[in-house]
């Protein structure tokens, strides 16, 4: 699921909201199942179920693109490296001072016009006793510099190519000129949210062997190290006893980890200066081959915090009864369909903004949350989350502009020259631009016929494709939907290549929505040429309304944006499920309010009190 800003695309496997494996045969049928445990006053260690088949694969916070997961950064890097600038705060994505290592920078405007940052860090401390410096910022900005085309989610034009200069006035300040004046919000929070301290008193070395130097201050140097650190980040057996991960400056550092199953544990880093209200000592992340293997642990007692498929919601009351809590995980993010744009047979069909339109009219949001997702979803309008509540969504943005209607969307057919046959194809009687017929590329006779694919694992999505299908049939409208792995529909959505019309043929695509970071800017996502942008939609338009989110100031531009993406519909939104369904021991403090960037916080729970 793609995340915006420091995630500017999609995200590794099964990132997607309430993962659906079916286990409730597991608990139906009677049968007396044990007493689950709540959790001991005395206790300081807390097991984390993490996802089915999702487990830690790469600890060195410069990621490439084969490793960019949740679970490796959420779950794994950000608990033992931290950002510059932390964003994530009571259940919203608002900056956190606190677990910030650096004050809110003072931007100015320069002489040329361009947009100045300067920024003081606080006085953190590695885990080793040496100060987190601007030492450490240069070295993270040399190395991705560098390196920037192996960065999983570098856009040429984009972060760090904004950057004019930086200068490092002293080891607690540096001052950034970009190379044009920006919006400040978008900045800070998708751009500046993308800095990384890392320890460069430790890891500037090119072999496990050698010293450590300042290599990183040449290109070539800089190559060398980041091309040691990333293979010593591949040798995962390693990860418990390599020094180089040794030294961090998050909450938490690594104890152990199984490079057979990805078991991880945790141990507090006593010198984290950030917010540490709780009092657990360790924290494991366990790993679960599927949905129904993490339900029986649920069900022993074994797990302090874990997760219920939706489709085993009818456990709730169970699982309360047995000391448990129940909370839905709410995500910063929204569930499309992408359309492809650039696919020359079908492609013109979805330039036309009324087959937009209608096909947004079959889409049955009030009753997919109630029937599909039994309340655990959320109707998606527009661009910009209404998941969690914000700043950034307008005031329309939790009205619908397409109500569901099969019989508005027949109609939008036949004005435009379709013959409409419910329940069966309906084909182009009408060819042409003119008012009333199919449009630009549309040919006589040619039929609404195509394949939607989605990804596998989820019984709600497989409902919800089912819904959809069922509801375009009655418009004359024939889907056929297509189940794939995860990895195989990104692949095939993003592997479209315009220029050449290579990887074009696909048609329609759920891949399980896009994640945002704090900014929700759609300069990736629905931008001409934007590198989430994967059915290839362009809109002169929405591209200026996007730049003027980037460049002017105040929330208007914002949701003036929204607003249009909302009518124009470049992909077909669907309601979004949240993350998960969070269960945990009632005895466990400070698990919520979650954030809705998927971030864990054990070094702020507490058994009893």
């Amino acid at each position: 699921m793609p995340r915006q800003g420091l995630w500017p695309g999609r995200r590794g496997a099964a990132v997607g909201g309430l993962l659906a494996v079916a286990a409730l045969a597991l608990v139906g049928g009677g049968g007396a199942a044990p007493a689950l445990a709540a959790g001991s006053g005395a206790s300081t260690t807390a097991t984390f179920a993490l996802q089915p088949g999702n487990t830690p694969t790469y600890v060195f916070p410069l990621v490439s693109a084969q490793f960019f997961t949740l679970v490796n950064e959420d779950q794994f890097e950000w608990i033992i490296y931290r950002p510059l600038y932390w964003f994530g705060k009571d259940g919203t994505t608002a900056y956190s001072a606190s677990q910030s290592l650096a004050d809110y920078p003072k931007f100015s405007v320069d002489a040329a016009g361009d947009t100045v940052a300067s920024v003081t860090m606080k006085h953190w401390l590695w885990s080793d006793g040496q100060p987190v410096t601007s030492r450490d910022v240069e070295f993270w900005l040399n190395l991705l510099e560098a390196n920037k085309d192996d960065w999983g989610v570098y856009v040429p034009g984009a972060w760090p190519d904004i950057i004019q200069s930086v200068t490092y006035p002293s080891s607690s300040t540096f001052v950034i000129t970009f190379k044009a004046k920006y919006n400040v919000d978008w900045l800070f929070e998708n751009e500046m949210s993308q800095i990384f301290p890392i320890p460069q008193h430790v890891w500037d070395k090119t072999s496990s062997s050698g010293p450590v130097g300042n290599y990183d201050e040449t290109p070539s140097g800089a190559v060398a190290v980041y091309n040691f650190l990333n293979q010593q980040s591949h040798d995962v057996a390693t990860y418990s006893s390599n020094p180089l991960w040794k030294v961090v400056d998050g909450p938490w550092m690594l104890k152990a980890y199984s490079p057979e199953n990805g078991y991880t544990e945790l141990q507090r880093n006593p010198r984290y200066p950030g917010p540490t209200t709780g009092a657990l000592k360790t924290f494991q992340e366990e790993p679960f081959s599927s949905g129904a293997a993490e339900f029986d642990a649920l069900r022993e007692g074994s797990l302090d915090v874990g997760y219920l498929p939706p489709s085993d919601v009818s456990q709730v009351a169970y699982l309360k009864a047995h000391g448990y809590k129940v909370a839905p995980w709410w995500e910063w993010n929204f569930n499309y369909i992408s359309i492809n744009y650039n696919n020359p047979q079908v492609g013109p069909i979805f330039k036309q903004l009324y087959f937009r339109q209608a096909l947004q009219s079959l889409i049955d949001q009030p009753s997919y949350v109630k029937d599909i997702y039994k309340g655990y979803a959320k109707p998606t309008y527009g661009p910009v989350p209404t998941t969690v509540s914000s700043d950034f969504v307008s005031s329309s943005a939790n009205k619908n502009p397409y109500p569901f209607s099969v019989s508005h969307a027949r109609a939008l057919l036949r004005q435009h020259g379709w013959k409409v046959r419910p329940d069966g194809t309906s084909s182009c009687q009408d060819p042409g631009t003119g008012s009333g017929q199919c449009g630009a590329g549309i040919a006589r006779g040619q039929q609404l016929a195509f394949r939607l694919l989605y990804t596998t694992g989820s019984v709600a999505t497989s409902d919800e494709m089912a819904a959809i299908r069922s509801s375009a049939e009655q418009a004359g409208i024939d889907l056929t939907v297509v189940q794939q792995p995860y990895s195989t529909v990104t692949t095939t959505i993003y592997g479209c290549d315009a220029s050449t019309g290579q990887g074009c043929s696909w048609e329609m695509g759920a891949d399980q929505g896009w994640e945002y970071y704090a900014y929700p800017s759609g300069d990736q996502l629905f931008k001409t040429g934007g590198s989430g942008n994967s059915g290839g939609y362009s809109n002169a338009e929405a591209d200026r309304l996007i730049d003027a989110t980037l460049t002017e100031s105040g929330l208007g531009p914002m949701f003036t944006y929204e607003n249009y993406l909302a009518k124009q519909i470049p992909v077909i939104y669907l309601p979004t499920p949240a993350y998960q369904i969070t269960v945990y021991k009632a005895g466990l403090k400070g698990v919520v309010p979650q954030d809705p960037s998927l971030n864990v916080y054990p070094e702020t729970w507490s058994y009893g009190g």
